[in-house]
């Protein structure tokens, strides 16, 4: 399919197919790899890079959500640190393994999805997963479209949800059916039926929370996004605690530590925020002319030496290394890409 009719100049619902079929048997995975990096460092092991290397990914926009049909061999998927940081990705990603399996690295051990359950990858957080030949469904959703239907939107990463759950059987027959019928839909009818798509998505994720809506836990969920909105807006600042973002806040500093205790505390949220905006600034080409002390007084940080005694031990490397580790995994364009249909790495950009 051609950009042209993938951006849907036939009215027809904006589609694109990536395929390494069509390369040389040589240049298939390294043009794979590369395509991929869009949202996951991946790695095959060598004997899986020969001449039998395969790769699609057949994409479609249903207004602002998308899905993504993906077939492969085996293969590990990192989202690492400076992944995170550097596209800034704040998606929610649920996936439904059609064929073949996935293995969750949950930070203690790996465990494998069960068949016909749903995987939810947090796409602002770091993950790892391991996956057999497959072919998969990713429904991909902003966490500013559902972020305001979910109960618990920070507690969803790397979440199964039940097949035994009748939501969880809408929701995989609805990702089936869209896959299936998506070719047949005209871009308004796609956007017609998004809402019902992130409606019954966030109805899914929910269904194994046990809050009820309303009342105080409504309460705790908006004073908590309100707080974080206001911290996010005053990392630059270095008097930035918990006092003053209780402040800012408009609650009291008990309050406070009450909301952020069930997520790390908000001395560490604070600090989170401030190492990853800084990782952001780090492996961005166009501030890579700013010195490192200057990014740290950017985020916050007293000065260059704390700034780089927190980012080492958050990282495990140095600022200083890991701007450089960034401009050495810089791939120029490959010729190999030419020609290829690249649009669901834009419109992933762009959700």
């Amino acid at each position: 399919m051609t950009n042209e009719a993938a951006m849907g100049s036939d009215d027809r619902a904006p589609r694109s197919l990536f395929s390494v079929d069509d390369l040389p048997p040589g240049e298939r995975y390294a043009a794979w790899k590369e395509s991929a990096s869009c949202i996951f460092d991946v790695d095959a092991v060598l004997e899986d890079q020969g001449p039998d290397f395969f790769a699609s990914v057949e994409a479609q926009m249903f207004g602002q959500v998308m899905l993504a049909r993906t077939s492969t061999v085996r293969q590990v998927w990192q989202r690492s640190p400076s992944r995170v940081a550097h596209d800034d990705m704040d998606h929610f990603m649920i996936q439904l393994y059609v064929e073949g399996d996935v293995a969750i690295d949950d930070g203690n051990e790996s465990k494998l999805v069960p068949h016909n359950n749903l995987v939810v990858f947090d796409l602002s957080q770091e993950s790892s997963s391991r996956t057999s030949r497959f072919t998969n469904l990713s429904l991909i959703i902003s966490r500013e479209l559902i972020g305001k239907y979910l109960l618990e939107p920070e507690d969803q990463h790397l979440r199964t949800i039940s097949a035994e759950d009748p939501l969880t059987t809408l929701l995989r027959d609805q990702m089936i059916s869209l896959h299936r019928l998506g070719e047949f839909m005209t871009a308004s009818q796609a956007t017609e039926v998004s809402s019902s798509i992130v409606a019954l998505a966030a109805a899914c994720m929910n269904s194994s929370s046990h809050e009820v809506p309303g009342g105080f836990q409504a309460i705790n969920r908006a004073t908590l996004h309100k707080a974080k909105r206001m911290i996010e807006q005053n990392l630059h600042d270095p008097s930035l605690n918990a006092t003053r973002a209780a402040m800012l806040a408009g609650v009291s500093r008990t309050r406070l530590y009450e909301l952020f205790e069930p997520h790390g505390g908000v001395a560490n949220h604070i600090r989170e925020r401030r190492l990853r905006r800084a990782m952001s600034m780090l492996v961005d080409r166009e501030q890579s002319h700013l010195k490192i002390g200057a990014i740290a007084l950017r985020c916050g940080f007293a000065d260059e030496s704390t700034f780089s005694r927190a980012f080492r031990k958050r990282y495990g490397t140095s600022p200083r290394e890991a701007r450089a580790e960034q401009g050495v995994q810089e791939v120029p364009d490959s010729p190999s890409l030419d020609g290829l249909d690249r649009s669901y790495e834009i419109w992933l950009s762009q959700l």
